[in-house]
């Protein structure tokens, strides 16, 4: 994952355009009728969405929902302001909303002074500080979700409650589109190690590893074929393959 300035969008799905924010990948789903955001970058990515929008000949106020996979603060971003300024819905899955509205974050299971001696820790950490995306802007008003729930936005995504991560991580997933979006839940990238290839995100920014690695069996009967994450490129086959990789990854 590249940490230069920001890239422009591509479409990595029929309908669905991967943003490559400073530090995280988040997902616009276009419907005829509407928009969805899958995540929302850091305060600094707004710019990025906004020219998004543009080059797709679309406005803000055809977003109809942002959808938090997890309440970070390089993944709740903009959505406040998206919030306000669209007016747009934020979900979120009830484990994460108390964080997402400003609650205090839980701790990584493992501190950071592990990851000194990598370089890629400095280039994700710095980034996350220029952009504002260490510390969540507080989402006013959430709507939230419960594990299996279809929600009422463009796309109909499914949400799949997967705990580790965070307490409320989720993943979704588009049915008729065979894509998961799998936000911090699986990624191809290592934000702090730079390790490439399905795995689960390092330790020092899951609340709960173990958990985190045992609760990837909710995606094995998944028929998906597309997975896009929120770090790293996305991955093409099935969802069974890729937990098996990151699975024997393990930990980091």
């Amino acid at each position: 994952m590249s940490h230069a300035p920001q890239s422009p969008p591509t479409e990595v799905a029929p309908g669905i355009h991967r943003l490559t924010g400073i530090v995280s990948n988040f997902y616009l789903v276009e419907e005829p009728g509407g928009l969805t955001l899958v995540d929302a970058g850091t305060p600094g990515d707004w710019q990025l969405f906004l020219r998004t929008l543009d080059t797709l000949g679309r406005r803000l106020d055809d977003l109809d929902a942002v959808v938090l996979t997890h309440a970070h603060p390089d993944h709740v971003g903009f959505a406040e302001r998206a919030r306000r300024e669209g007016p747009t819905s934020v979900w979120v899955h009830q484990g994460d909303a108390a964080v997402a509205q400003g609650a205090k974050l839980g701790k990584g299971d493992a501190g950071l002074a592990k990851y000194l001696a990598r370089t890629e820790f400095y280039r994700t950490m710095i980034s996350l500080s220029r952009n504002k995306g260490t510390k969540i802007i507080p989402v006013v008003e959430v709507s939230t979700f419960a594990d299996d729930e279809v929600l009422d936005v463009p796309g109909k995504p499914r949400a799949v409650h997967i705990p580790g991560h965070t307490p409320g991580n989720a993943v979704l997933f588009l049915e008729s589109r065979r894509v998961l979006l799998t936000g911090d839940t699986l990624v191809t990238h290592n934000p702090l190690t730079g390790r490439t290839g399905p795995q689960v995100m390092p330790s020092g920014f899951n609340r709960d590893t173990a958990q985190a690695l045992a609760s990837l069996s909710a995606l094995e009967n998944l028929n998906a074929e597309i997975i896009l994450p929120a770090h790293g490129d996305p991955w093409h086959g099935p969802i069974s393959q890729a937990v098996r990789l990151a699975r024997a990854a393990g930990p980091s």
